[in-house]
């Protein structure tokens, strides 16, 4: 066919549809709005498509943000940020004007696309305001100008974090606000997912910012920028459980004034006894009846309570009753925590003993040194010695101080460093936070339960002891959540217990059916505040009206577990929460000798 011959056949066509149009208006009319349709449709979907791909990039460039910060490459950070900002903020430009709009009131999509505006909006605010003040404080940190230098802290340089911190969380805190006014319950089902995913990250953002900026407020107090202070560190031995996490050990008396921090003095805490049946401090009821008198009778068992301000009252009173003198705060670390901060700090030599690592240090001060030796002074001086040379080496500034900030961090987190301030002031900053490790008796929208392990047999089998603990949100009515609770003990004691001195292994308890080389681990169940404990399963016996105490407005299940080595033990639970419980569960559990925490966080079933 040739070119004239399809030219024509092309006028005809279009004259006829012209024709066709003239001849019934209406139709035209509804081929004109169907073609727009189209078009914006296209538009609308072009659009969507736009957004989902700058979410996607700011998704990216957030875990690379993250995972540059975590390493310390402060220069990398940054560069994800920049391109962050830049993604955010389109996305936030694409879900403004009228086409977002319509979007926002068309059926089944409606819902999302409101969902969209807001978290790229959040985004947007988050990347313009609430993150580059954290960027900025990791380029400080990575300079190294806040490493100590010769046991002295840069309490100018410390102080000057708090303004960026507190900027950073007042943004986390807005971007919370917004994101928690939304109803995700209709959302489709992947964007529904990402959507709580974010709400989640930006709560514990918000949190962890808040515990920053209340750590670079207080700082400055806890190491004597207004006058000296003086604190006991207690070395938690996790070989023998307490509820805390382990046997107070160890105890150092650190000075601090204007900054300049070092150990003054060191003792063992069994030390600590002066006379037992003169107790510093009265027991509360609750106390008597759940813990008996060795709550008070003896000082390493002031960590039985699971309340961190109550054992550092205790273990203050001990001393000053032995020693004298003032002391303004106590923290407590445990071994584990110490490996973490080794991971920064690197081989730390422990004179005359042989160096401590990351690798080592939990099996020397828990296991090694009581398979070396049966005496209790040597037992004693060993580990107050690692405890010295480790202080040591990290107030003189060595290693590398983004790793050893992010070790301490993690010991926070897991429970395994807490702290208790007797300056009020100092006290009220860190209230709320992790490394308080309060025991409230006042109830919020979470309910709160607890697992905490308690050895029973003046040994260090502990050491053996690996334990998981679960929780489950079953069911929520009339504001009350049930909640389903499993946890699982087995003894990993070596089979050949001749080659495991009485110093591990202690000399047992005929009266109470403990053969030398067991363990006998007592475990406290805690309902949350104003709740109970409906049911309670042992290796699959339902126990019949379980023993209860009343601690703490809570209800507490105390189970004797008794454990053969190679053995396995299961203890099972209802519990229910107080009315008005109806956020996410947090599970408190006991930490122990292995690395990571069986604490968590439960989503709510309401």
């Amino acid at each position: 066919m040739s070119p004239e011959v399809r030219r024509r056949r092309r006028a005809r066509g279009w004259r006829r549809i012209r024709r066709q149009l003239k001849d019934h208006p209406r139709a035209a009319a509804a081929a004109g709005v169907g073609v727009l349709l189209v078009l914006f449709g296209i538009w609308c979907g072009f659009r969507a498509w736009t957004v989902a791909h700058d979410l996607s990039q700011v998704a990216r460039e957030s875990e690379i943000m993250k995972a540059a910060l975590l390493r310390g490459d402060a220069s990398g950070a940054r560069t994800a940020l920049d391109r962050m900002q830049v993604a955010a903020s389109r996305a936030d430009s694409h879900t403004g004007g009228p086409t977002w709009a319509v979007l926002e009131h068309v059926p089944v999509f409606g819902d999302d696309a409101r969902g969209i505006q807001t978290v790229s909006s959040v985004l947007d605010d988050l990347g313009r305001d609430g993150l580059p003040p954290v960027v900025g404080a990791a380029q400080q940190v990575t300079g190294n100008s806040f490493q100590p230098r010769d046991h002295r802290f840069p309490l100018a340089r410390i102080a000057a974090l708090q303004e960026p911190a507190r900027r950073s969380e007042q943004v986390f805190a807005q971007a919370a606000v917004r994101l928690d006014g939304v109803d995700s319950s209709g959302f489709v089902g992947p964007f529904r997912s990402r959507f709580d995913e974010l709400r989640s990250l930006v709560g514990v953002a918000r949190s962890s910012l808040g515990s920053a900026y209340r750590a670079a407020e207080m700082m400055p107090s806890l190491l004597g920028e207004h006058g000296p202070r003086s604190y006991l560190l207690v070395l938690e031995n996790n070989a023998e459980l307490r509820s805390l996490g382990g046997l107070a050990g160890s105890v150092s008396l650190v000075h601090a004034d204007h900054g300049v921090v070092h150990i003054v003095r060191q003792d063992d805490v069994a030390h600590l006894e002066g006379v037992k049946n003169v107790p510093p401090l009265p027991l509360k009821p609750d106390e008597k009846r759940l813990f008996g008198p060795l709550l008070k009778e003896a000082a390493v068992d002031a960590t039985m309570t699971p309340d961190t301000g109550r054992a550092a009252d205790m273990i203050r009173a001990r001393w000053q009753l032995v020693e004298g003198g003032h002391v303004d705060g106590v923290f407590f670390v445990d071994p584990v925590a110490v490996s973490y901060l080794l991971q920064g700090l690197g081989p730390v030599s422990v004179p005359p003993y042989g160096p401590v690592g990351s690798w080592n240090v939990v099996q020397g001060v828990e296991n090694q040194i009581y398979l070396s030796t049966p005496d209790v002074n040597q037992q004693s001086d060993y580990q107050n010695a690692v405890a010295r040379a480790v202080f040591n080496v990290f107030a003189d500034g060595h290693g590398d101080p983004v790793t050893a900030i992010r070790g301490l961090a993690r010991g926070v987190a897991e429970g395994r460093i807490r702290m208790h301030s007797f300056v009020p002031e100092d006290q009220r900053s860190i209230a709320g936070t992790a490394i308080a490790g309060e025991f409230p008796t006042t109830p919020t929208i979470h309910p709160q339960a607890g697992v905490y392990l308690n050895d029973s047999t003046e040994s260090k089998m502990s050491y053996y002891l690996q334990y998981s603990a679960s929780l489950a949100s079953r069911s929520c009515g009339d504001g009350i959540q049930d909640g389903a609770g499993y946890l699982s003990l087995t003894s990993a004691t070596p089979s050949d217990l001749s080659s495991l001195p009485t110093s591990v292994t202690g000399v047992g308890d005929p009266v109470r059916g403990i053969a030398k080389g067991q363990q006998y681990v007592v475990v406290y169940l805690t309902s949350p505040i104003d709740g109970a404990i409906a049911s309670l399963t042992i290796d699959g016996r339902t126990v019949e009206d379980p023993a209860l105490v009343d601690f703490a407005r809570r209800q507490v299940a105390g189970i004797g577990v008794n454990l053969a080595p190679g053995s396995t033990h299961t203890i099972s639970w209802v519990m229910r929460s107080g009315i008005r419980q109806t956020g996410s569960w947090q599970l408190a559990v006991t930490p122990g000798s292995a690395p990571g925490t069986q604490s968590r966080t439960i989503p709510s079933a309401c």
